[in-house]
């Protein structure tokens, strides 16, 4: 049974509001784990505060004023913790909670009976020792464990009488008192244990991706340099060979010719190399949504292919309103609307006599979808499944590098959203993207 929007707005809420509490100004840690120890110091404060205060007000009720001022500094020492904490001295914080948490425990368990259950609080300390110290403090926390450890020992065979014992302490006040400590014990000692294994569990599934990128990564980088250099040395040797024409003709009519030729050669090279900076750029930087005007992203891409071969031969309408806005990354939106449209160009069906592309936008469902649909030449079946690879060619027609599609599908999905195509031979294609709204 999923959780009511309700109740889930409130926990949010709550996790937000104590969160500003506890970190007041401080920005969160690249680390995970750092903002949780921070939160659980945190809130060990707190509940000591909270412990001190109810303690206070049942040996008040009781008449044992002379525990006062006991409470009270546990009450100022747990604040100043807090404060510390909150103000990202944070070793100071703990080495204060830690040992003001074991001079407390000692204290009360030494005077109070052991029934009472104030040695629960023992094992509290320990575990938060461990976990506020841990590993970096390694040896300091394993002197600040036998420290804990003596003093339970020491409490239990050996009570003191630093603090006045309780006089006007019932059978029934006892029990309450155990209840309190133990209840106390067990729930932020089940709280440390699910923070410890949340931020586990969180630092194992970014070690995952991390593990999954660096593979996958991997495995492009080495298709990349192998069809790189191939996609690189043809237009390179085409150019070469130009030269050495023109070097050899004293013809003007050929010169032209091969200059124009050569010019081609150089497009082929740009378009590649701004295909290469658009897929580094999408996996590098982060995703930054802004509004967006949609009608406007796409008249500057139609601008920007206005002078792609045979254009002018190629009907195009746009099926949204002026004023759609989305929130989203412009220069990817970009990268995907420009090789959407760019394909249906090039891969127009130069045997038909009305050759068209439809750009439609819209929000459906909390949802924008953007679709460019063509009346080309369509993608075969067998190809379909794999169009989105790296440098994966469907046509031998035009001198496409094979990223373009696979740059649309990575960014997209780097923009949260899914693409899908559909297409018949002969007939036409419609590539369909959906992006989040927000």
């Amino acid at each position: 049974m999923m959780p009511s929007p309700f109740f889930t707005e409130r926990k949010n809420s709550f996790e937000r509001y104590l969160k500003k509490l506890i970190l007041g100004n401080q920005p969160e840690a690249d680390e995970p784990t750092v903002t949780k120890m921070t939160m659980l110091r945190g809130q060990f404060a707190l509940v000591a505060i909270t412990v001190g205060v109810i303690y206070a007000t049942i040996v008040m009720v009781q008449g044992e004023f002379n525990f006062i001022p006991w409470h009270v500094l546990l009450i100022g020492g747990s604040a100043l913790s807090f404060y510390l904490n909150r103000s990202g001295k944070h070793l100071a914080s703990s080495l204060l909670i830690v040992v003001l948490s074991n001079a407390f425990v000692y204290l009360f368990s030494s005077v109070n009976r052991p029934q009472d259950g104030m040695f629960f609080f023992f094992f509290l300390t320990n575990t938060l020792t461990i976990v506020l110290l841990g590993h970096r403090y390694k040896w300091l926390t394993i002197l600040l464990i036998l420290v804990t450890v003596a003093l339970a020992i020491f409490a239990y065979l050996f009570p003191t009488m630093i603090a006045p014992v309780p006089k006007n302490i019932s059978p029934q006040i006892e029990r309450t008192i155990f209840l309190i400590n133990l209840v106390i014990s067990l729930l932020f000692g089940s709280y440390v244990l699910v923070i410890l294994l949340r931020a586990n569990y969180q630092t194992e599934r970014k070690l995952l991706k991390q593990h999954e990128a660096l593979t996958k990564i991997n495995k492009e980088l080495d298709r990349f340099v192998y069809s790189a250099s191939h996609d690189m040395r043809a237009p390179l040797s085409s150019l070469l060979g130009l030269i050495a024409v023109t070097e050899k003709t004293t013809s003007p009519q050929e010169i032209v010719t091969c200059l124009k030729m050569m010019r081609e050669r150089i497009g082929v090279m740009e378009g590649f190399l701004k295909e290469i900076t658009d897929y580094s750029r999408n996996v590098r930087t982060e995703v930054d949504k802004k509004p967006l005007n949609v009608n406007d992203a796409i008249q500057a891409s139609l601008s920007s292919l206005k002078f792609l071969y045979e254009r002018e031969k190629i009907a195009v309408t746009i099926n949204t309103t002026a004023d759609l806005m989305i929130q989203t990354d412009e220069p990817r939106f970009n990268v995907v609307l420009n090789n959407l449209i760019s394909n249906a160009i090039k891969y127009y069906d130069t045997q038909k006599a009305d050759p068209f592309i439809k750009i439609s936008a819209s929000i459906h469902k909390n949802q924008f979808i953007l679709s460019v649909e063509d009346n080309g030449m369509g993608i075969a079946p067998e190809h379909q499944v794999r169009i989105f690879e790296m440098f994966y060619r469907a046509t031998t027609r035009g001198e496409g590098s094979g990223l373009g599609l696979y740059i649309v599908r990575e960014t997209v999905e780097k923009l949260g959203g899914v693409i899908d195509v559909k297409s018949t031979p002969a007939v036409g294609s419609t590539f369909t993207v959906r992006l989040p709204v927000h």
